[in-house]
């Protein structure tokens, strides 16, 4: 499941960054088109391709499995092939999620949830200290995952843990809305759905890397209590946000226990 989701995740990214459009309607119209042409992708190569080898012989290649996959159609160079285009792939890749990752805290200084120096442009409109802030954190947890001995997959599912209680609060907040301001049935109905979704994909994740994700929300609590500190000099918690900051520090101990298991093993 959390695979699954990971393929998709990034379709937020699109409204994250539609500021830079020339028009806003055509960020919608580009990301149905692309997450339609996406999945058609998907389903056309896992169907085709198994027509091709037999499921167990794909399952058994290294990855990029495609490249396998078509060089035992047209030879050596499918392989050179697909292996080229996914370096292109990888590196527009970073590209974009680096200005993705960047415009959240830099939006968020903007609303007072940040620090104010993650505010200002550079000559080419790039917010320079959001920038160094996001490239250090990924810095962070690429030490993590290599002091625990993992490998790609252990980020990925650390990384897409991260994301399920966020896309757990949007929902529920989309889902909150609907029925308060009595919008019509169909956001009623995709609050609901999304809140659902969410929700079972925070139960099938699992406990492991959920509580991993921990250690890295609470930095967050004393970056967003700076902010807050800097913004509006004062630090104000409601009882809802007192319970969630108690319940971070109370899942921090067996997060904390796990992490150091880990090393230790």
């Amino acid at each position: 499941m959390l695979i699954t989701l990971w393929v998709f995740t990034g379709i937020e990214g699109a409204a994250v960054l539609s500021k830079h459009a020339r028009s806003r309607a055509d960020v919608g119209r580009a990301t149905i088109i692309g997450v339609s042409l996406t999945l058609a992708m998907y389903v056309a190569i896992t169907v085709l391709a198994q027509g091709i080898l037999p499921r167990v012989d794909i399952a058994a290649m290294a990855n990029p499995s495609m490249a396998g996959v078509l060089a035992h159609m047209v030879g050596p160079w499918g392989k050179v092939l697909i292996s080229s285009c996914l370096i292109v792939s990888v590196l527009s890749s970073y590209l974009s999620w680096t200005l993705y990752a960047t415009e959240v805290p830099h939006m968020g200084a903007r609303n007072g949830a940040f620090p104010k120096s993650f505010i200002p442009l550079n000559k080419n409109e790039v917010p320079q200290g959001s920038l160094m802030f996001t490239t250090l954190t990924v810095q962070v947890c690429l030490l993590l995952v290599w002091l625990k001995g993992e490998d790609y997959s252990a980020l990925l599912m650390v990384s897409t843990s991260m994301i399920l209680i966020p896309y757990l609060l949007i929902g529920a907040y989309l889902l909150k809305l609907s029925l308060t301001q009595k919008a019509a049935a169909k956001y009623r109905l995709i609050g609901a759905a999304a809140t659902l979704y969410a929700a079972w994909i925070v139960y099938a994740a699992g406990t492991e890397y959920l509580l991993l994700s921990v250690l890295l929300y609470l930095p967050g609590v004393l970056l967003f209590l700076y902010s807050q500190k800097k913004h509006y000099g004062s630090c104000q918690f409601n009882r809802m946000e007192k319970a969630v900051l108690v319940l971070l520090l109370i899942l921090a101990v067996p997060a904390v226990q796990q992490f150091v298991s880990s090393l230790q093993a």
